[in-house]
């Protein structure tokens, strides 16, 4: 058993109807400014940024489950409550339950300073798993900061957040950020990805400054923002496919910048 787990077992339940709300609702999770991390990998990562949720909630395969009771001995003074199987799969947002799911505060993201050095900039797109995966090929290629467009998916659903396997906790992610305005204010290289450009990334200096703007899946950058880039760039495509997915394409760029400038250190 989990010390000090309180056991709910009615969905009546004032802490289980809130979480309920939170789970199911994205209208929720963004007036009352809190993400729902369904699973051990979101919680550690949480945990492991110096952040503490503000409720866990647990079932019986979590309670048994040396890792979650790792995790929840980390938790400081969070309440832990745990849920009858029944209860946790009504709010659980993946279809296999993993036994823990935390409520933390959604952080704030802070503007992005023109000094930054390495900034992904992302427009309107929507695909949630597409997003996800971009802010995890962020962090691992040592991205600083992510900005996004009003129109994108919103970066703390469920969705985004197990796409993208606890980067969220690693970044500062500033939603509903005025791209064009920042590309105007910033003084490094500034590059717009497009399918069809005269320049490829592979023959570019990325090695200082630089902030790469992916657009739709579909339609790509709008002209305002890919003119207020300094440089329109694309991926070589030897081979017979038209385009890459807008998250294969950030990867090809993000890394090559990674690859120059471990050559130049």
């Amino acid at each position: 058993m989990v010390r000090g787990a309180q056991p709910i077992a009615s969905a009546a339940n004032a802490h289980f109807k809130a979480l309920e709300k939170l789970a199911h609702s994205a209208r929720q999770r963004r007036k009352r400014g809190r993400s729902v991390l369904d699973g051990v990998h979101l919680l550690s990562a949480l945990l492991d940024s110096g952040r503490q949720p503000e409720e866990v909630f647990v079932d019986a395969a979590g309670e048994a489950d040396p890792e979650v009771a790792a995790l929840l001995g980390r938790v400081g003074s969070a309440p832990v409550y745990r849920l009858s199987d029944a209860l946790f799969r009504a709010v659980s947002t993946v279809e296999t339950p993993t036994g823990v799911i935390a409520i933390a505060a959604t952080p704030q993201g802070a503007i992005a300073p023109a000094s930054a050095r390495f900034v992904l900039l992302i427009e309107d797109v929507q695909d949630p798993g597409n997003v996800g995966t971009m802010l995890r090929t962020a962090a691992a290629a040592g991205v600083e900061h992510v900005l996004l467009s009003n129109t994108c998916a919103f970066a703390w659903s469920p969705k985004v957040l197990r796409a993208a396997m606890g980067a969220h906790f690693l970044l500062n992610i500033v939603e509903g950020a005025d791209l064009a305005a920042w590309l105007r204010e910033f003084p490094g290289r500034s590059i717009a990805l497009a399918p069809r450009a005269e320049l490829e990334v592979y023959d570019l200096d990325l090695s200082g400054p630089v902030a790469f703007v992916v657009g739709n899946e579909g339609a790509g950058l709008t002209p305002g923002i890919e003119r207020a880039a300094k440089l329109r760039a694309g991926v070589p495509m030897p081979g017979r496919m038209e385009s890459l997915n807008a998250a294969s394409a950030v990867a090809a760029c993000l890394f090559e910048a990674v690859r120059q400038r471990r050559s130049r250190s």
